[in-house]
């Protein structure tokens, strides 16, 4: 290795700034003397990283070389370099990850551990995902231009330019594609399986109006990289976004919402989606999509009932299909054809609350499901389900349950927290 120390580390910084491949080097006792994986998770690596440079010491410390395959979804090369005639150091570099990691990949990692949510979400976005044969060929060009010594025999063939396929884009999609053009650089970390499970999942919770399950899920990374597995193709994340739609707009109709309404809806957020020009962005608006679908399959099934009048039962799914904005009693009377006065007269018979009351209902048990299921703030569970400003939120809120937003959340949770012990 070169005698540069300050040259050398300037070169392993903008190595990972360019590639993001993660290097490491321990000194004869195992020490960390240096790394350019800079991340608020590198201690967790770290630990991992000193074992597996002992066990490549008493392994292949003869050959002088290793490449680590030994899991299927994280790749290392280890190579010792002789500092002085008595010190002698370890490089690893990696890991590399064959595949995107979730939840299911996480488990089986050499080096997850101990890792938190939010740790695993930043050494997600901070590892790259390679090919072995994209791996081999940062190899061979970490040797020729970051230390600048002979590479190993086996990765002489990948000394050069990587060699490209000169097939036109549009022919190398086989005819299973339908003419759709598909980018194969996802198809290495493209998991269907996990695919199709979360996709299941997002359908049940729509139908079931599992709303605060729908907010965990939009706030998984592991899922979302899942969900949406090349973030930096806008017309990618815009296919998978109609995609979702389609599964919300058909699991709400399944679940006894409006047909017209659902397609309207689909209409709506398919067409903003055309306006959007980032992955936030479309983001944001798939998850108020699925929460609206959601909300109505929930509400509808909780309070419609078989004793009630087929215009009582109407009238409530027009409620829930218009909320979370305001609603008149004219408009709804206008709507189902009959007048103000005998709407009002039915439904408060039928259900003993006014329609303005029934509406308030609504609104405050779903501020209990985002109280307890998730980490919203008050104001932004306020604006969420459109009350006019917060005070009016606590006020209406307490009117209903004795107690204000704050104080249900906390006795929420401490209650979790005994349920627990």
């Amino acid at each position: 290795m070169q005698a540069n120390i300050t040259l050398l580390n300037w070169k392993l910084e903008k190595y990972y700034d360019e590639k993001k491949i993660p290097v490491w080097v321990f000194d004869s006792n195992y020490e960390l003397s240096y790394t350019n994986f800079t991340t608020s998770a590198i201690l967790n690596l770290m630990e991992s990283m000193r074992q597996m440079a002992r066990s490549f010491t008493l392994a292949h410390s003869i050959e002088g070389f290793h490449l680590n395959l030994d899991n299927p979804y994280e790749m290392y090369f280890f190579l010792s370099n002789d500092v002085s005639r008595h010190q002698e150091n370890v490089i690893i570099i990696g890991p590399i990850m064959s595949i995107k990691p979730n939840e299911n990949i996480w488990k089986q990692l050499s080096f997850s551990g101990n890792l938190f949510a939010e740790q695993k979400r930043v050494i997600s976005h901070a590892l790259p995902v390679l090919s072995l044969e994209d791996f081999k060929y940062e190899l061979a060009n970490f040797f020729k231009n970051i230390i600048e010594e002979p590479a190993p025999e086996f990765l002489h063939k990948y000394d050069g330019e990587k060699k490209t396929d000169p097939t036109p884009s549009k022919e190398k999609h086989s005819a299973k594609s339908e003419g759709i053009a598909i980018d194969d650089s996802i198809d290495e970390f493209f998991d269907v399986e996990e695919l199709c499970r979360l996709e299941s999942l997002y359908k049940f919770y729509i139908i079931n109006g599992s709303t605060y399950k729908l907010y965990a899920l939009f706030q998984d990374e592991d899922a979302l990289s899942v969900l949406f597995p090349n973030k930096a193709s806008l017309k990618d994340c815009g296919i998978r976004a109609v995609e979702l739609l389609t599964i919300a707009k058909m699991a709400s109709i399944e679940s006894g919402n409006d047909r017209k309404k659902s397609h309207l809806r689909f209409h709506k957020y398919t067409e903003q989606l055309k306006t959007y020009k980032s992955y936030d962005k479309m983001l944001a608006s798939i998850e108020k999509a699925s929460i609206e679908f959601a909300r109505n399959s929930h509400d509808i099934n909780m309070y419609t009932r078989d004793e009630y009048s087929p215009m009582t039962n109407k009238c409530i799914k027009r409620i829930i299909e218009k909320l979370p904005e305001k609603v008149s009693l004219d408009e709804l009377a206008k709507e189902l054809k009959i007048s103000s006065k005998y709407l009002s007269a039915l439904f408060n018979k039928e259900t003993g609350s006014s329609i303005t009351d029934f509406m308030q209902d609504i609104r405050v048990n779903e501020a209990k499901h985002l109280l307890t299921d998730t980490e919203l703030s008050y104001s932004e569970i306020s604006n969420l389900l459109n009350f006019s400003s917060q005070s009016y939120f606590n006020a209406i809120f307490k009117k209903k349950t004795g107690l204000t937003p704050k104080e249900y959340r906390e006795q929420a949770n401490q209650q979790n927290t005994t349920a627990s012990q």
